[in-house]
């Protein structure tokens, strides 16, 4: 029996795959709420030096005040030909509050009943805010996720941050850091910095397609990570299966002609590498 070194690790392998994508902003009402605890007055921040103001929660919000604004995640199958995406996903403003969001990403996985979950930074981003939220909004965890209560027994969490599993002891690296290594395409909707400034101009499409660029490329770095600890599937048939699904199933998207681009030139390329062979082993031409 063939056992794929790729999963053998996981205690009970799921039957699905779910790469998830979060962005927020700060929730200035919940922040609101911390200074008045804090007693913290307009004269206390006035005092910080410029250069604490960055570390200090009082004059920049840290993680629990902020909200989910936007949440996408891509369901693949995980099977003995590897990971095929099924479906994407997406919730956001503003069509949805971020109880909503949570909210409809917690049935989901209700339904699908055994998942592994995997993100791009997501052991220090965007688990912990899926959670915090998920108990602001009175929800309960579905028995698929109940794992995510203990994220330190890496093994048996349910969650793959494949930013760390990548990097391992080396400085984690910016996801599009790593898609530029390995050429996967990466931040197309818009520069990083620039995801707020959609948000406050109320461009929620444009958050949301933030959000499934992400998803999309984690799922391809996550597809390439399996093939290289030998995984059954090649990186050419990865790289079709996924640019096939966002063709077919996400066309709307900004990044959808970068994605078909990365699968075309793969295939061109796979194809130039096997024309090369067969002229190297062809007999030379008698004079």
């Amino acid at each position: 029996m063939y056992l794929d070194p790729a999963r053998i690790w996981k205690t009970d392998k799921p039957s699905y795959v779910v790469v998830l994508d979060a962005e927020t902003r700060y929730d200035h009402a919940v922040h609101g709420r911390y200074l008045a605890a804090e007693r913290c007055t307009p004269a206390d921040l006035a005092d910080l030096h410029p250069r604490d103001r960055r570390h200090d929660p009082r004059a920049t919000p840290r993680w629990p005040c902020r909200q989910i604004v936007a949440l996408s995640w891509l369901v693949l199958t995980d099977g003995d030909d590897g990971l095929r995406p099924v479906r994407m996903e997406t919730r956001g403003f503003p069509e949805f509050d971020e109880a909503g969001i949570v909210g409809a990403f917690l049935a989901d996985m209700d339904r699908l009943q055994h998942v592994q979950l995997t993100t791009w930074g997501g052991f220090h981003a965007d688990v912990p805010q899926i959670l915090l939220a998920a108990a602001a909004a009175g929800l309960r965890l579905p028995t698929s996720l109940a794992g995510l209560h203990s994220p330190w027994r890496r093994e048996a969490s349910g969650h793959c941050d494949l930013m760390t599993e990548m990097c391992a002891g080396a400085r984690p690296p910016h996801l599009a850091e790593v898609a530029a290594k390995i050429g996967v395409p990466a931040k197309l909707t818009c520069r990083p910095d620039l995801v707020s400034g959609l948000m406050d101009q109320g461009k929620w499409s444009s958050v949301k397609a933030v959000a499934e660029g992400d998803v999309l490329t984690t799922c391809m770095l996550l597809m390439r990570w399996r093939h290289l600890l030998g995984g059954t599937v090649s990186t050419l048939e990865a790289a079709r299966r996924l640019a096939a699904f966002v063709a077919e199933h996400c066309g709307h998207g900004p990044y959808a002609a970068d994605w078909q681009k990365y699968g075309d030139d793969i295939v061109a390329a796979a194809l130039a590498a096997e024309t090369q062979k067969l002229a190297a082993l062809a007999p030379a031409s008698c004079g």
